[in-house]
């Protein structure tokens, strides 16, 4: 049963770490988003104390852990048209579907390997915050963040399929992904609380 997922996770590590440099400026690409935020929140960390009251936290903590989960919903969102376009250049794609594999088997282990990466760039952005910047995640209850971080990727994972045909049908161009994605990040509370947009906004 496991069989085949595994396989597709051991396809897609072998690949991406054959490209080391790319897959090293990936994770160094984490690392300097962690000290952009830590600037910004030295900067104008003061100003956004009131917008955070209702969080008990400060802008670091809120958007470095918003982040952090933040590409979760890249997985569900961008695992599918992602993978399909790479099986696409490298010419596997047609093949991959003559096999002897389940269509919902072949879309649920594509998305594994960047599942997997999300959980890597979360685990940084976590090792960091608590061992470098002494941020406290005492008061995190972690039944609830599993639930929701579930309910995230299986809601988006839908979106994601719907994106995904049209990499199938025109090769190149997602506007679903990068309509969704632009605006999840500007509206969704990820870089700043939903309170301070403007109030026909806080509702969208």
């Amino acid at each position: 049963m496991l069989k085949k997922p595994l396989a597709f996770i051991k396809k897609d590590f072998l690949n991406e770490s054959s490209y080391k440099l790319s897959f090293i400026f990936r994770i160094f690409s984490v690392l300097t988003s962690i000290l952009s935020y830590y600037f910004i929140d030295k900067l104008f960390g003061s100003r956004m104390v009131g917008y955070l009251e209702e969080f008990g936290v400060n802008y670091f903590s809120y958007v470095l852990l918003s982040t952090a989960f933040f590409s979760y919903i890249g997985v569900g969102l961008g695992s599918f048209s992602g993978r399909i376009r790479s099986e696409q250049v490298q010419g596997t794609l047609e093949a991959l579907l003559m096999t002897p594999t389940k269509i919902s088997t072949i879309l649920f282990s594509m998305s594994l390997w960047n599942l997997l990466f999300a959980s890597l760039n979360m685990a940084i952005y976590l090792i960091a915050g608590k061992y470098l910047f002494k941020i406290s995640f005492d008061n995190i209850n972690i039944l609830s963040t599993l639930v929701i971080l579930i309910l995230t990727i299986v809601s988006f994972s839908s979106l994601g399929i719907l994106s995904a045909s049209f990499i199938m049908v025109f090769k190149r161009g997602n506007p679903v992904g990068w309509i969704i994605s632009s605006l999840e990040g500007l509206i969704g509370g990820v870089y700043f609380p939903v309170t301070v947009l403007p109030v026909w906004l806080q509702f969208t």
